[in-house]
This record gives C-alpha cells, sequence and structure tokens, in this order.
C-alpha cells in the first residue's frame, strides 16, 4: 500500500507539468519563477513566490493551485487541501487539477472517503484517467477491489499509455488470485516503462508470476502445482505458463540464459491465449490478448522481451544494439 502511494504522488507531480500561463503579466512572471523554484524541489521559494503573486491578485485561481500544489509536494496537506478548494469554489480555471491535488491531499491526511468522494465529484466535470485512476488507488488501498477494478478500467480505456493504471489493475488482480490477469498488465506496463526503478521491481513481480509453482526437485523430476483456485477463463494459459517454466529444466534449454528463455515463455503464453481468445470476451480478452498475440504473430516477440528487461542491464541493452533492425521493425509496430 506504501510503494502504491508513493505512485500516485509520482504520476500526478513528478513531471511537473504545469498549467500554461495565458499571458505576460506581473503576476504571471511571479508564478514562472515560483514554477522554476517547484522544480528544483525548492518548494518553500516556490511558496514564497506564490503568496508573492497572491498580493496582486488574492483570488487568482493560477496562484492559489500552485500553492496547493507545492504545498502537496511538500507534505503540507491541511495548506493543499485549504489551497484546492479555495480554486474550486471560485470554479473557473485550473479546476481539474485542484481536485486531484485536493484528493491527494486528503487520502495523505488519512481521509480516503473524502477523497473518494472529491474524485466522484470531479467525474461529474471530467472525464480524465488521472481522476480515474487516483479513484481507482484509493478505493484499491481501502479494500473496495470491485469500485477500484472498474475506475482503473475506465482510467486505462481513457488513457491505455498510462503506466501507472496497469499497474494498479496487476495489484488488483494478484490480490484476487488470478496469475494470468495479474501479469498481462504487468506486461503492458513494462512496454511503457521498460527501465526505471520500479520497472525492476515490476520484472521481478513478472518472473515471479511464471516461476510459480514450478520447481525442480532433483536433476530429473520437475514439479508443477496449480492452484485448485485457478482462474476457469485462463485455465489452459496457466498451464502454459507452468509447462513452459519446466522447460526451462530441460537439458536441451540448460545453456539458454534467462532471457532467452523469458522470451520463449511470452511467445507461448501470448500464442495459446491468442488461440483461446475466439471463445472469450472480457475487457483482458478484448484488450491485451489481441495486441500480445498480434505481436507475437509479427515476430516481435523477442524484440519485446528483451526491451521489457532493459532494467536487467548489458545482455538485453547489448542485444538490442546488436538487432537494431528488430528493433526499430519492433517499435514501428508499437507506434502503428
Amino acid at each position: 500500500m506504501i510503494l502504491l502511494r508513493k505512485i500516485a504522488l509520482f504520476i500526478l507531480f513528478i513531471s511537473s507539468c504545469h498549467w500554461a500561463l495565458s499571458q505576460n503579466s506581473e503576476l504571471e512572471e511571479i508564478v514562472r519563477e515560483g514554477i522554476a523554484f517547484h522544480d528544483l524541489g525548492e518548494y518553500n521559494k516556490a511558496i514564497e513566490c506564490y503568496f508573492n503573486a497572491l498580493e496582486i491578485d488574492s483570488t487568482s485561481s493560477l496562484a492559489n493551485y500552485e500553492i496547493a500544489y507545492s504545498m502537496l509536494a511538500s507534505g503540507n496537506y491541511h495548506m493543499a487541501v485549504e489551497y484546492s478548494n479555495k480554486v474550486i469554489a471560485k470554479g473557473e480555471d485550473h479546476l481539474m487539477a485542484s481536485f486531484i491535488c485536493l484528493g491527494n491531499a486528503l487520502d495523505m491526511l488519512g481521509k480516503p472517503e473524502h477523497a473518494i468522494s472529491t474524485y466522484e465529484r470531479a467525474i461529474e466535470s471530467f472525464d480524465h484517467y488521472l481522476i480515474h485512476y487516483n479513484l481507482a488507488l484509493t478505493c484499491y488501498n481501502l479494500g473496495d477491489q470491485e469500485k477500484a477494478y472498474s475506475s482503473v478500467l475506465d482510467a486505462i480505456c481513457n488513457n491505455p499509455a498510462h503506466g501507472s493504471s496497469h499497474l494498479v489493475l496487476s495489484k488488483i488482480m494478484e490480490s484476487k488470485g488470478s496469475r494470468v490477469r495479474a501479469m498481462l498488465p504487468l506486461y503492458f506496463f513494462l512496454l511503457i516503462e521498460p527501465n526505471s526503478e520500479r520497472a525492476a521491481i515490476e520484472y521481478d513481480r513478472l518472473v515471479g508470476f511464471i516461476e510459480q509453482g514450478v520447481s525442480q526437485t532433483s536433476e530429473t523430476d520437475i514439479q508443477i502445482n496449480i492452484s485448485e483456485d485457478i482462474d476457469p477463463d485462463f485455465g489452459a494459459a496457466e498451464f502454459a505458463i507452468s509447462s513452459s517454466r519446466a522447460l526451462h529444466f530441460s537439458q536441451e534449454n540448460k545453456d539458454k540464459s534467462n532471457l532467452e528463455l523469458f522470451a520463449e515463455t511470452n511467445k507461448s503464453v501470448f500464442s495459446v491465449l491468442g488461440e483461446l481468445k475466439k471463445d472469450n470476451t472480457g475487457f483482458f480478452w478484448d484488450f491485451y490478448v489481441p495486441f500480445f498475440y498480434e505481436l507475437i504473430k509479427k515476430k516481435h516477440g523477442k524484440a519485446y522481451s528483451y526491451y521489457i528487461s532493459m532494467s536487467l542491464g548489458d545482455e538485453a541493452t547489448l542485444w538490442m544494439d546488436s538487432n537494431e533492425k528488430k528493433m526499430n521493425k519492433f517499435f514501428d509496430w508499437v507506434n502503428n
């Protein structure tokens, strides 16, 4: 839960995507100076600038929002609430960002129910992926998995390129005990964000799912244990994952690297899922499965597998450097 909370703040604030300033006025020049301090992490100096801007216009939505934003980033959640509410009460500019800021501040103050009400209020006016995402995250941390699930699907449908939404969906599915449904969003998350600190963590999670229930008890004895509570819609895929993992211990594969075996597992799993698609419907079957099945049919499985393994270091990057044409074809396919 702590990790996901950090992700929420990271997504909302780390890019420092401040709202565009409309004209070259004295107030806006002062706010620009504050934004520069904020982006350097000097929040107190930024806030001082914003208060100077308020001396010119105490009702400025821009200055009040930036104060709330920097207060939240600095951990002063009560003040973030106060200044977000000033913007919302005025009801003009920077409303959506102020709703998100307010919801995050309330959540960090230990008031998740109030945060949820804030996001739901915002959704009445704004159909934006960040609102749906933050609502999903708060519901997940509160234990309301059904509401978290529906909200995160709204976020993904609104913006499929938002990696953290796929990550939250994976966490929800893991909590429900569905291995394949937890893996598919992880595969997509790593496509969006293959080489970051959290990508390395999530890559290990993905490998853990692949290795789950398979163990070598002797040189010739491999045990496969599949849960009795297996997701019935993905039973064949569950078996494909475990069978592919078991083959890693075979004599034939003993000289292959973990990355080579990872790529082969992905090809096997995506192929099985693609074949099963015709008999199944629903978000996972309609969003993730066609994408990964087409990836395999277009022969991009290996390029994809090495690309999402970038956080491992040299083996992945060296293969990518040595297979530039394959990588370019893969990138062209993804971008088209």
